[in-house]
């Protein structure tokens, strides 16, 4: 099978390159639905997953928020999978004709093993397209059961705006937002727009704001949190006017300060990137843009750094369909036999119709 390095380690992907379709997960192209952003994973146990993914219309040729999150279940580290469950959160949300959607990106698991789902509440209209916006105060629901009951939806601070990225590290969830409620454009587009770090110290049952991000924020947007291997965190921001490097500034104590912000390149593009930790480095992937010429563009990209600083060359895990795609994330799996190696799930969407999406998979090991 293809490997790549990560500093010194080797890692396989399944399905062995060259760039191909992945393995496909949802088929939405049955029933002539789409699914782009929401891919929160989450394990909760060793090898026992919960994989969200949009259940939406074909509004706006299907790059749109008009339908509601499912997630399917995997008790094995993802070999089979259940059969699709509506988030009734969600669906109930969409059916109750206000015109709202609620699409899920990010989860996390604490200590506890309560899961922590993060919403991004957004509107739902033919005025805005079905659009994801405007944006409310996003949400979080908790489940001390693995998902099989959720407590009502919390609101993540006092901002609308939308959650880029979650961690959960040594007890702490960190929570990377922008202040934004996209009612101009989905990227920072005024003076009061910037990116908040929200903390919770009580396995998610509270959350405060941390400190706020010296990013520029005109035409930044999307978002990734990564602790580095001297102990920083790293916030790392796309610059919708520069593809070929991300923003990025670094904490020493937590996300209480920040240095001054830097750039980080990529050489393939990057657009909505997400960032995992693996094999003793850091794995990036997300589109490759949507700028430059139609060979580069709109692709599934993934890079590999040893530090989270310096990354290669990339290489293409999918190629562009005839729309728009490649929304994504990722989740590190254990399985439960302790001789296994970890693996890495990548999940993202892909288009076959128009904008139409289906969901893939992609596995790292």
């Amino acid at each position: 099978m293809d490997s790549r390095t990560t500093g010194t380690d080797l890692f396989s992907i399944t399905p062995p390159g060259p760039p191909n379709e992945g393995i496909l997960f949802v088929d939405h192209s049955e029933a002539g639905r789409s699914g782009h952003l929401g891919h929160a994973l989450v394990e909760y146990e060793p090898g026992k997953l919960l994989a969200f993914y949009p259940n939406c219309s074909d509004a706006n040729e299907g790059h749109t928020g008009d339908g509601w999150m499912e997630y399917k279940r995997s008790e094995d580290g993802g070999r089979t999978w259940s059969e699709p469950v509506p988030l009734e959160y969600s669906r109930q949300v969409y059916e109750s004709g206000a015109g709202r959607s609620v699409m899920c990106e990010k989860a996390v698991c604490t200590n506890d093993g309560a899961i922590l789902l993060f919403n991004l509440e957004c509107g739902n209209t033919a005025e805005t397209k079905y659009t994801w916006q405007p944006l409310a105060v996003p949400t979080f629901l908790r489940s001390p059961d693995g998902g099989r009951t959720w407590e009502d939806a919390q609101p993540v601070g006092d901002e609308p705006g939308r959650i880029w990225d979650v961690l959960y590290h040594e007890g702490t969830v960190y929570v990377l937002e922008l202040y934004n409620d996209s009612s101009i454009a989905w990227y920072g587009n005024l003076p009061e727009h910037h990116y908040s770090l929200y903390v919770s110290e009580d396995q998610g049952c509270t959350f405060s704001r941390r400190s706020v991000l010296p990013f520029e924020i005109t035409q930044r947007g999307y978002g990734a949190l990564a602790f580095l291997p001297d102990g920083r965190l790293s916030a790392y921001v796309y610059n919708q006017t520069d593809e070929k490097h991300l923003d990025y500034v670094t904490s020493r104590d937590a996300g209480q300060t920040w240095g001054e912000p830097q750039t980080t390149f990529l050489a393939k593009q990057i657009r909505n990137p997400q960032i995992a930790t693996f094999k003793d480095g850091f794995v990036m992937h997300g589109r490759s843009g949507t700028k430059g010429d139609a060979e580069i563009r709109g692709h599934f990209v993934l890079y590999t750094s040893p530090d989270g600083i310096h990354w290669d060359e990339g290489r293409y895990l999918q190629m562009r369909g005839p729309g728009s795609g490649a929304y994504s994330n990722n989740v590190l799996v254990h399985d439960p036999d302790e001789h296994a190696p970890e693996r890495l799930l990548i999940q993202a969407s892909h288009a076959y119709e128009r904008n139409m999406t289906n969901i893939c998979h992609w596995w790292l090991t």
